[in-house]
């Protein structure tokens, strides 16, 4: 069982299936990273809202197939909050993790 740690910032969520998730996640050491938060978007989550763009996160993953599978998450810093409020900062915010996604190579 082949596991890693690492920090980074959640760039792009997408739905897979009913109840689970696909993150992209910049990271510090392993660059882009894509991975699945299995059983994420039921109500009794562990993980929540923490693997929502703008949140700056500790995850370890455990190294899959084709995709990496999230077993722990924690948050260091959430900047969701603070940007939904404001239009143009969400704005800049959002063209700054696109950005970051279509000019960044994965794994």
């Amino acid at each position: 069982m082949s596991l890693y740690r690492d920090e980074g910032v959640v760039l792009r969520a997408q739905k897979l299936g009913e109840a689970d998730r696909i993150i992209t996640v910049l990271t510090k050491r392993t660059g882009k990273v894509r991975a699945v938060a299995k059983g994420v978007r039921r109500t009794t989550s562990r993980f929540g809202a923490r693997l929502e763009p703008f949140t700056h996160v500790d995850l370890q993953l455990h190294v899959g197939r084709s995709l990496d599978v999230v077993t722990q998450a924690e948050t260091i810093r959430p900047y969701g909050e603070a940007l939904a409020v404001d239009d143009p900062r969400y704005t800049a915010g959002s063209a700054m993790l696109e950005t970051a996604d279509r000019l960044t190579q994965g794994e």
